[in-house]
C-alpha cells in the first residue's frame, strides 16, 4: 500500500511540474537572483539580466516584471491615458496622472492622425473601432471595471487565432478597454500563435498578465544583439508561465516598450535609439496607468 502511494504521490508531482521541471531555462529564470525594488505596500518590480551563462532561451535578455498583488490593487486604480490626436511619452501619461507604474499600451499609427488601430473605449465612449486588419494583433483586450480593476477578455476566434467578429469588443461591458495581441495565455492554457514574422522574430516585447492573486507588467528589451536580443511571441509566452500567469496578453512592443515606476522613471532599456539605456523612449499614442 506505501508503494502505490509513493507512485501516485511520484505521478502527481511529476504532473504538476509539466512542462517546467524539464526546462533549462524555467531553471534559469526561477534560480536567478533578481534585482527586487519594493514600490509599495504589495507591488514589487522585479528585474534580472540574463547573459553570458545565464542566457535564456540561447540568447541575452533584460526582463522586468511589476507585480502587483489583488488586495494592492483594490486600494487603487487601473486606467488608460490618451491624447487623441497627439502623441505622449508613457513617462509623461503617467507623471501628468501621478500614476504609481505605467507602461506603454497598444498599437497605433505612428503619423497623423496617431490614432489606435486597436479597439479603444474610455469612460465608456468608443475612441477608435478596429480600423486594420491587424490579424492576432486583434484577439485580445484588456478591461478596467467601474472599481478601478483590470481583467483580460478573449475574442471569439477561429482554429487558427483569427477573430469571428469584429464587433466582439463592443459587447464587453467594463467602460474601459483597450484591444491588442495576440492573446497569449486564458485560463493557462495557450493561444494559438500563428507563423507570422511578427510572432516568430525576436523583439522588445510588452505584455500584461494576470492570475487568481497578481496582476504583471511585463517588459523584454530588444535590438542590442549580445546585450538585449527580445523574445519571440513563443518564448515570451513561456516567460509567462514562468512568471506564474494564467492569462496573458501581448500588447505593442518594439520601440514602443516602455516601462516606469514612479520615483525611480523608465526602469527598462527603450530601444527607440537605438542604444541600451534609458533615453530611447518613443511618443505613443496610449498608455495603460497604475494610479494609488
Amino acid at each position: 500500500m506505501k508503494r502505490l502511494l509513493l507512485i501516485i504521490s511520484a505521478i502527481v508531482v511529476a504532473i504538476a511540474c509539466q512542462p517546467k521541471c524539464d526546462d533549462a531555462n524555467y531553471l534559469t529564470f526561477k534560480n536567478a537572483k533578481w534585482e527586487v525594488t519594493n514600490i509599495d505596500n504589495g507591488i514589487t518590480l522585479k528585474q534580472y539580466h540574463f547573459q553570458g551563462e545565464e542566457q535564456i532561451f540561447e540568447s541575452s535578455q533584460y526582463i522586468s516584471i511589476i507585480e502587483i498583488d489583488t488586495k494592492a490593487a483594490a486600494t487603487g486604480r487601473w486606467a488608460l491615458a490618451n491624447d487623441p490626436g497627439k502623441i505622449t511619452q508613457t513617462s509623461k501619461f503617467a507623471a501628468d496622472s501621478s500614476a504609481l507604474v505605467a507602461m506603454n499600451g497598444t498599437f497605433y499609427n505612428m503619423s497623423v492622425p496617431y490614432n489606435s488601430v486597436s479597439f479603444f473605449r474610455k469612460y465608456g465612449e468608443l475612441c477608435y473601432e478596429f480600423t486594420e486588419n491587424m490579424g492576432q494583433r486583434d484577439n485580445g483586450a484588456l478591461a478596467i471595471g467601474e472599481d478601478g480593476q483590470i481583467y483580460l477578455v478573449a475574442a471569439p476566434v477561429d482554429t487558427i487565432g483569427m477573430v469571428l467578429d469584429k464587433e466582439w469588443a463592443i459587447n464587453i461591458e467594463e467602460p474601459h478597454v483597450m484591444g491588442s495581441g495576440p492573446l497569449l495565455m486564458m485560463d493557462g492554457k495557450n493561444a494559438y500563435l500563428d507563423e507570422s514574422s511578427f510572432n516568430t522574430k525576436r523583439h522588445p516585447r510588452s505584455a500584461l498578465a494576470t492570475n487568481s492573486k497578481k496582476v504583471f507588467l511585463i517588459t523584454v528589451d530588444g535590438r542590442a544583439p549580445g546585450v538585449a536580443d527580445g523574445m519571440s511571441l513563443p518564448e515570451l509566452t513561456k516567460i509567462m508561465h514562468y512568471a506564474g500567469a494564467v492569462n496573458a496578453l501581448n500588447l505593442d512592443g518594439g520601440g514602443s516598450t516602455t516601462l516606469y515606476v514612479k520615483g525611480i522613471g523608465i526602469v527598462n532599456h527603450p530601444s527607440d535609439n537605438k542604444q541600451f539605456d534609458k533615453e530611447g523612449e518613443r511618443y505613443v499614442v496610449n498608455s495603460l496607468l497604475f494610479i494609488k
